[in-house]
C-alpha cells in the first residue's frame, strides 16, 4: 500500500510540542515562598530586629518640639529675672537718688528747690547732732536748739528738689539774692549746694503746727549759697 500524503510530511512540518512552564520568580512569588517556608516564630523575630529600640529611644530624646519648649521656656525665665533687676534698680535709684549723680561729701553742685513762702517757718529738723557750724533748729527731744528758736544762716532745714530729692541745708532765707517779698504761689530757688556730712536718725517737719516724724532713709547735709529765682 502506498503512504498517505500526511505520511510524507515533512519532519519540520510536525506538530510542535509546547515548552515546559517556568516557575515566576517576581515578588509575589517571592513572598509567597517566604510566607510558606518561614515559621511565625521566624517571622515575629526577623519583624521585632526591623527597628532597634535603641533608634526609636534616640529619636524621643531628639524631638525637636520637646527642645523648643524648652528653650521658650528659659527665654521667658532669663526675661522675668532681668526685668526684675531693672525694676528693683529703678526703685533703688530713685528713693536714694540724693546720694548719687553728684552727691558726695564736698562735693558742690546747682539744685532748684521747690518752695512756697511760709516754708521758713514751716520745715524743720529734730536731731542733737551737729554739721560743722550748722544743726537743726530743734533738739531730739522737740526743744528749739537756740535760745530763740529763729531761723539763721546756721539752721539746717529739709527741703526737695524739683526731682523730689530730699536733702537738708541752711542758709537759703540769708540769700542777699532773694527779694523782701516772696512770690504768694508756689516758686524754685536755684542755689549752689555744698554737701557737709550725711543724716540718718533725723526727723522732720512740714508744717508748724506738725510733729516731728524720723526720716527712713539717708538724707545729705550741706550749705546753701547764691541762691536765686529764675526769671
Amino acid at each position: 500500500m502506498s503512504p498517505s500524503p500526511d505520511d510524507l510530511a515533512p519532519a519540520s512540518q510536525a506538530t510542535p510540542q509546547a515548552d515546559p512552564p517556568v516557575e515566576p520568580s517576581g515578588p509575589a512569588q517571592v513572598n509567597q515562598l517566604d510566607r510558606e517556608s518561614h515559621s511565625p516564630a521566624l517571622a515575629q523575630a526577623l519583624a521585632s530586629e526591623a527597628i532597634p529600640a535603641k533608634v526609636l529611644t534616640s529619636e524621643a530624646e531628639d524631638d525637636p518640639s520637646r527642645n523648643v519648649i524648652l528653650y521658650t521656656a528659659f527665654g521667658f525665665f532669663a526675661m522675668g529675672v532681668v526685668l526684675w533687676l531693672l525694676f528693683a534698680w529703678s526703685g533703688y535709684k530713685e528713693k536714694y537718688s540724693q546720694l548719687t549723680e553728684g552727691w558726695h561729701l564736698g562735693g558742690t553742685r546747682m539744685v532748684e528747690i521747690t518752695l512756697v513762702r511760709e516754708d521758713k517757718k514751716n520745715l524743720a529738723c529734730a536731731s542733737d547732732k551737729t554739721f560743722g557750724d550748722t544743726h537743726c533748729g530743734y533738739r531730739a527731744n522737740g526743744q528749739p536748739f537756740g535760745a530763740n528758736g529763729e531761723v539763721d544762716a546756721h539752721t539746717q532745714q529739709p527741703y526737695n528738689t524739683i526731682k523730689n530729692e530730699l536733702f537738708l541745708g541752711a542758709g537759703l532765707w540769708a540769700s542777699p539774692a532773694l527779694p523782701a517779698i516772696l512770690p504768694a504761689e508756689r516758686f524754685t530757688v536755684v542755689c549752689n549746694y555744698r554737701v557737709v556730712g550725711v543724716a540718718k536718725s533725723v526727723a522732720l517737719r512740714w508744717s508748724s503746727t506738725g510733729t516731728f516724724n524720723p526720716v527712713d532713709q539717708s538724707a545729705a547735709i550741706g550749705t546753701l549759697t547764691d541762691c536765686v529765682i529764675p526769671q
